[in-house]
């Protein structure tokens, strides 16, 4: 049995009640980070070469997706890492389990990943028959309610193992309880420690961000007070002399009869006396709260580092593709990187026929990751007189598919289109002549 119950966030649910089911902010970001996770073709590749493989993925995680020059060397790499044509091996189960599709576990992922900092994925393997060892089911555990158990007597600055005995799911008095060795955590980085295992934990994106969820709720509370009650609060009193506790009272009641009248009339009252009106808070205009609440929208999508649209974003110079491009290249792909790098490390090796392959996340299809078709033709055009790259790179690079002829592999220069080991013959052979002059 292990030993001491570890709990870092005792937050973890606000994330979700206070976050994500009633802030508009959190669930508009976090909803939009996980339906476009979901959307990223992925591949098994045939490693050929571990070492090129390595440089590959060393590789993706610096490219530019505006750099012809940058795509045209992951393309080199990769076919260099991997056997061409072997990318068709789709995931080892068709779904991950019974009540999801890849895709939604793909989702689901995210939004752990971006409301708890955490990613716990419970692996269903059978120990007997045909598929012993292999995992047949996945289930993404609620991250919120997952508490690390670690090991009797564990030395967290001299340790060369894991210190996690297992998981525990508590819900309530309920709970469930999951060995270490059926659970993959993905998490995100967290500085603190403690020797309690506080450092086992992810620190959730939101984490920083919980007083501008706190202030956006408070002030989307405030906005529906104040169009109840119609404007600002105040005091009436009368303007000359004070009123008598029965004129006080029948004010009192008039006014509510107003209010509960719906008909034009209603809103027609008549005194015996001058009144006045003595405001007791500001008005919506004077709180501003719409500029508050753009702040902390700014605020919580910064923690989850997201770029936001507003209506003043428009197409003009492609700004809303590119910051499409920009949410891929900083936010999307680096978290599925965590998921790719576990899968492959820790997943992968379970299923005999994936031996030797590697799963790839690959969003260079996508319409946001496109570069300019004029920038593309003009650096290929060069790039191909230059004898930097052969006709079936340039056709590859523009999305053509390639010819099996010699004639379009070979390297070219801008010489009458002469092969390039041609053109070292014809400069030696001039060179050679030059000298023959120069001493007769």
């Amino acid at each position: 049995m292990g030993g001491t119950g570890s709990q870092y966030d005792h937050d973890a649910k606000t994330y979700v009640s206070k976050g994500y089911d009633i802030n508009s902010s959190v669930y508009s970001i976090i909803s939009q980070q996980a339906s476009k996770t979901g959307s990223i073709p992925y591949y098994f590749k045939k490693i050929e070469d571990k070492n090129e493989a390595k440089s590959y993925q060393r590789e993706i995680k610096s490219f530019n997706p505006n750099s012809p020059f940058s795509a045209q060397r992951l393309k080199r790499l990769e076919k260099k890492a991997f056997v061409s044509g072997e990318d068709f091996l789709d995931m080892p189960i068709p779904r991950p389990n019974v009540m999801q599709s890849w895709c939604e576990f793909y989702s689901m992922y995210k939004t752990f990943l971006k409301l708890n900092g955490n990613v716990y994925i419970y692996m269903l393997t059978p120990e007997d028959g045909a598929n012993a060892g292999e995992p047949q089911a996945y289930y993404l555990l609620p991250s919120h309610l997952i508490e690390i158990v670690v090991k009797n007597d564990v030395d967290y600055l001299m340790i060369d193992e894991s210190p996690v005995d297992h998981y525990v799911l508590i819900e309530g008095a309920q709970f469930s309880k999951f060995p270490a060795k059926d659970v993959v955590h993905i998490k995100l980085p967290n500085a603190n420690f403690d020797f309690n295992g506080a450092h086992l934990y992810g620190q959730s994106p939101l984490r920083a961000a919980l007083k501008n969820i706190e202030a956006s709720n408070s002030a989307m509370d405030q906005n529906i007070k104040t169009l109840k009650n119609s404007g600002a609060y105040g005091l009436i009193h009368g303007k000359t002399q004070p009123l008598t506790q029965g004129q006080a009272s029948e004010l009192k009641d008039r006014l509510k009869e107003m209010d509960d009248d719906p008909s034009r009339m209603s809103k027609i009252a008549g005194m015996s006396q001058e009144i006045g009106f003595t405001r007791l808070s500001l008005t919506a205009d004077e709180l501003k709260p719409f500029d508050y609440l753009n702040y902390d929208k700014k605020e919580i999508a910064a923690c989850l580092n997201w770029v936001l649209m507003d209506n003043n974003t428009s197409d003009f110079g492609n700004t809303m593709k590119e910051i499409k491009k920009q949410r891929l290249v900083d936010d999307i792909l680096p978290d599925l990187e965590l998921f790719q790098e576990a899968f492959n490390d820790i997943i992968l090796p379970k299923y005999k026929k994936y031996n030797g392959y590697m799963l790839i996340f690959d969003a260079s299809t996508l319409p946001e990751m496109q570069m300019d078709i004029e920038i593309l033709v003009r650096w290929n055009s060069s790039a191909l007189l230059d004898g930097v790259i052969n006709r079936n790179e340039y056709r590859e690079n523009l999305g053509y598919p390639v010819i099996k002829s010699e004639e379009f592999e070979r390297y070219t220069t801008k010489m009458g289109i002469v092969p390039l080991e041609e053109a070292f013959i014809e400069v030696e052979e001039l060179e050679e002549e030059e000298d023959v002059i120069i001493n007769e």
